[in-house]
């Protein structure tokens, strides 16, 4: 896949992952469209995009509303005519008890994180099916392929969904010749931090609440990320890591279920810990 001419939609384009995309496809002469809902961070990545020297599109967006995604399609597609690439990125975090969470954040996280996702496919594919080319990339997590902090339920659960819906995308879309990925970053220094929320504890620190994520020391950077993206899609790759041990990780659950339940219950004390920044 080549990318000079092509016009990339990403939402959550204004921080992270999103952003360093935006400008890494900018530099191999894409154009881009950025939906986040940060405007001053918005503003920024539009002009780097153009200063190098391509043509940005930035627009406010709530991806949990209907209205705001289809805007921004509609946006997009005026200003740029066509969408080679979709990069359903955007994301948020929510922690506590699960028995402690009321529905309305269960209905907040999902509505972004799973329907936000969803949202994105319903906007633009009807164009990319149209054409019969293009390509979409679905930001996941490591949270998506192991259920590993029981705090994150909620999380856990809408990324789970994202990496089966995205595994239903691939094989629907690859004979209408649109390629499929899905993004399963495990630590990435981001500003995530940011948009945790925290339930149903006295002490939201005891959760992780105001501690940057990606901070530890086999964390990624997002440019690093963003070239991953791209190799992927031009791979065709339907699975993208960040950190080389996930494959064998995935193998090691896949073997012994069991087996990994129990570890992961063994180790989750020492894991509370670290996420709480006791160690």
């Amino acid at each position: 896949m080549e990318y000079e001419g092509q016009v990339a939609a990403i939402t959550g384009g204004a921080s992270g992952i999103g952003r360093a995309t935006a400008l890494a496809l900018a530099r191999l002469g894409a154009d881009i469209a950025i939906a986040d809902v940060n405007d001053r961070r918005l503003a920024e990545t539009r002009d780097e995009i153009a200063s190098l020297g391509r043509r940005a599109l930035a627009v406010h967006c709530d991806i949990s509303k209907d209205a705001d995604v289809e805007s921004f399609a509609a946006q997009t597609l005026s200003t740029f005519g066509r969408v080679d690439i979709l990069m359903n990125n955007a994301g948020v975090m929510l922690r506590g008890p699960i028995e402690k969470i009321p529905m309305a954040d269960w209905e907040w996280i999902l509505g972004i994180n799973l329907f936000g996702v969803i949202r994105g496919l319903h906007a633009f594919l009807p164009h990319m099916i149209e054409r019969g080319s293009g390509y979409v990339i679905n930001t996941a997590s490591i949270g998506g392929l192991f259920g590993g902090n029981p705090y994150s339920a909620p999380y856990i659960t809408g990324k789970f969904g994202v990496v089966g819906l995205s595994e239903a995308l691939f094989l629907y879309l690859r004979p209408k010749g649109i390629g499929v990925s899905v993004l399963c970053p495990g630590g990435v220094a981001t500003n995530m931090h940011e948009q945790v929320r925290v339930v149903g504890v006295s002490d939201p620190r005891r959760l992780g609440a105001g501690h940057p994520v990606g901070t530890a020391p086999d964390a990624m950077q997002p440019d690093a990320v963003a070239q991953m993206v791209i190799e992927a899609m031009r791979k065709n790759q339907f699975l993208v890591f960040t950190h080389p041990e996930t494959p064998a990780l995935m193998r090691r659950k896949a073997q012994d279920i069991e087996a990994y339940m129990e570890n992961s219950l063994a180790r989750w004390p020492f894991l509370a810990k670290r996420l709480a920044g006791e160690i």
